[in-house]
């Protein structure tokens, strides 16, 4: 492609490519530094190409470097000789003239002027320095122009057209320094190859590679908007760590990083609940040395750090097998490496061979967020930052993630709104798909819960609670006593309010409620039941979730005798569940029909027990008002009066007035007002559903509606 203005069909050429720079400054700034730049790669291949004819004078025509005549051999050990004992002839390397500076500079000035950036600069943001712009650079010149891989084919034993790391050290190499920098450049573990700029495959019955760019890289020489960090993300990366920032994360003492720098220790071990060890991890290494990040491969990543100097960072794996590989290779490398995670890595190998050290850091308890949310919010007042900090149970980077939210939610609005900082915590707490259970955003709040003025203070209770435990557990010390969540209880009848009734309690709190479908969780297979169970637990607390488990005495029954094997099984069921209970940290409400039915070792482990009765007439009314209320058209002979007395469920009155509508015509445009026979008649089949008989003296003058 050539600069624009020119023939669309023209090809791009050396000749365009490396000469031809007007003191002008085109419409493609990225070709013409490319022109640049090549022009002083094109010195070094030149004096590659006159060694290699050094060499291979005085062979006959016919001969190859793979040939085995005896004037080769010869030729080879006067190569050899020479070498041994006066080292490799170097060429003038690659280094830029003023003049060329001068003009990319000049470019430079001219691209930002536009509002661009020039290859170069955008290479270099993304870690790579001079040698890796130069190995870069000739690795895609044969993209540019085939005559690059004809000189590549002459200069090459394999006679390929394409870049091997022994081209690149002739081309590139001016002296023993640079001769070393171009082959760690070049090689298996420097940022282009490790880090996806540059792919490498064998040649056949050869020790050598041939090297190619990367999908994108001719596009960015080229002046193309792709997007570099997706080019050079395929293994690890360099990058210095982050500067810390006070109440970011929990700290790591400053003498075990110091001890790290020092080379008094040389793995350190930061294990901290969830994802928060990441952070501190950045807090520890900032302003310490450059680091080396593992994404995959770990061999790759601990050389890359050999040679750069540079520690190397790495999360432990959660496959017990993959972290013991990865321990394998740390106890043989001798980097600097600081490993993190959730679960501790402590092999044998590593503590013997290396000298190790570990801390763990606390929970990101109430204090910590509470540090948290004051910094990514300060406007908040102290009020809103504690409520904050005591409903959602967010780290570090997920703080941050609602701050980063709340910027750009500054530049849209939807039907005039923009979202609250309430909402986008909520957000960012579900990022995670529910696999498990179902989690849905509550809909229904407390003016349709109709219970008894006790049980519905109790029931607000709960939520208050949810609120104000985090902060007076953290004022306090209550958590030293365990039971670090709210635990809540709810025995009734079926259809008394008690599902409605946690729905109300998780949008008081303004969290999400999680429905355990228990036909997931329970299986006939050993140990999955607990499994299932776990991956509830912990997905409930990683989304910021109300947990609960309706019809709960199916799952949470009482323990027996052991008479036979499979009651053995359901007794440890019960039993880590106990456990499983005592150790979330969230609000979890178990629902249970029978009340007698559950074990009583989960009784006492519940912070409030609300039973739900059965609605008494006063209630009943209320229901049949919040019911029947707008915008349902009522017909002048609708008797709440009569209606009230039936002894209904709320889920009763609320599935006769659903069935009464639909027979009324509730679908059409002109719905007819809902009559009292509709409503009979509902009642009716409701009773027949529930396997009642309806007196009809409680019905009076309609009981022969229909």
């Amino acid at each position: 492609m050539a600069d624009a203005g020119a023939d669309a069909g023209h090809r791009v050429g050396a000749g365009d490519l490396v000469t031809g720079v007007s003191d002008g400054v085109g419409a493609n700034l990225a070709v013409a530094e490319v022109r640049v730049r090549l022009g002083a790669l094109l010195r070094g291949v030149r004096a590659a190409v006159a060694r290699r004819d050094g060499q291979l004078a005085g062979l006959p025509e016919s001969g190859s470097p793979v040939s085995l005549s005896r004037e080769h051999a010869a030729a080879m050990l006067d190569r050899v000789e020479d070498f041994a004992q006066r080292g490799r002839t170097y060429g003038p390397g690659v280094d830029l003239t003023p003049r060329e500076q001068e003009r990319i500079e000049h470019l430079d000035r001219a691209a930002r002027a536009r509002g661009e950036l020039l290859p170069g600069r955008r290479l270099r943001a993304q870690g790579l320095g001079d040698p890796d712009l130069g190995v870069l650079l000739l690795v895609a010149a044969p993209a540019l122009d085939p005559a690059f891989g004809t000189l590549y084919a002459y200069l090459n034993d394999v006679r390929s057209p394409a870049c091997t790391v022994h081209l690149a050290v002739e081309v590139l190499a001016s002296g023993l320094d640079s001769e070393r920098t171009a082959a760690v450049s070049a090689g298996p573990y420097g940022v282009l190859r490790s880090s996806g700029w540059v792919h490498a495959w064998p040649v056949e019955r050869s020790t050598s590679v041939l090297l190619a760019p990367a999908d994108g890289v001719l596009e960015l020489l080229l002046g193309a908007e792709v997007d570099v960090g997706l080019i050079g993300s395929q293994a690890a990366t360099a990058a210095p760590p982050a500067p810390s920032r006070a109440g970011s994360a929990a700290t790591v003492d400053r003498q075990l990083v110091e001890a790290l720098a020092a080379g008094r220790l040389d793995v350190v071990g930061i294990w901290a609940p969830g994802d928060s060890g990441g952070r501190a991890v950045q807090a520890a290494l900032a302003g310490l040395r450059s680091t080396v990040t593992v994404r995959d491969d770990w061999g790759t990543a601990l050389q890359r750090a050999a040679l750069e100097g540079a520690v190397c960072v790495a999360r432990v794996p959660d496959d017990p097998a993959e972290a013991a590989r990865a321990a394998d290779l740390v106890a043989l490398s001798s980097v600097p490496v600081v490993l993190w995670g959730e679960s501790p890595l402590r092999s044998l190998s590593l503590m013997t061979r290396r000298r190790y050290a570990e801390v763990s850091l606390p929970a990101n308890g109430f204090a910590q967020r509470r540090a948290n949310w004051s910094e990514a919010f300060p406007v908040l007042s102290p009020e809103i930052v504690d409520d904050l900090a005591a409903r959602f149970r967010l780290g570090s980077e997920e703080i941050a993630a609602v701050a980063g939210l709340h910027a750009a939610a500054q530049g849209w609005t939807h039907n005039g709104d923009r979202p609250e900082v309430n909402d986008l915590a909520r957000l960012v707490s579900r990022r995670l798909s529910s696999k498990v259970a179902p989690s849905r955003t509550p809909t229904r709040g407390r003016d349709l819960l109709v219970l008894p003025p006790a049980e519905l203070a109790q029931v607000l209770e709960v939520a208050a609670a949810a609120r104000a435990w985090p902060r007076v557990a953290d004022a306090w010390r209550l958590d030293r006593f365990g039971n670090p969540g709210v635990t809540a209880l709810f025995a009734g009848e079926p259809g008394t309010g008690k599902t409605l009734a946690a729905e109300v309690i998780a949008a008081e709190v303004g969290l999400d409620l999680m429905e355990v479908d228990l036909s997931r969780v329970v299986s006939k297979w050993l140990g999955e039941t607990e499994k299932h169970l776990d991956a509830v637990f912990r997905e409930a607390e990683a989304s910021n979730c109300v947990l609960f488990f309706d019809e709960a005495d199916s799952l949470f029954g009482q323990r027996g005798e052991v008479s036979r094997g499979s009651d053995r099984y359901a007794n440890l069921e019960v039993g880590y569940l106990l456990q499983r209970l005592e150790r979330f940290e969230g609000v979890v409400i178990l629902a249970s029909n029978l009340r007698a039915n559950l074990d009583s070792g989960f009784t006492r482990r519940f912070h409030h027990v609300v039973h739900f009765p059965r609605p008494a007439e006063a209630q009943r009314r209320q229901m049949w008002e919040i019911a029947l209320g707008p915008p349902v058209r009522l017909g002048a002979n609708v008797d709440l009066d009569v209606l009230t007395r039936l002894e209904l469920t709320g889920a009763g009155i609320a599935a006769i007035v659903r069935g009464a509508s639909l027979s009324a015509g509730g679908d059409t445009e002109d719905q007819a007002a809902l009559d009292m026979a509709d409503i009979v008649a509902a009642v009716r089949r409701q009773y027949q559903r529930e396997a009642r008989i309806l007196p009809r003296e409680q019905l009076g003058a309609y009981a022969g509606t229909s």
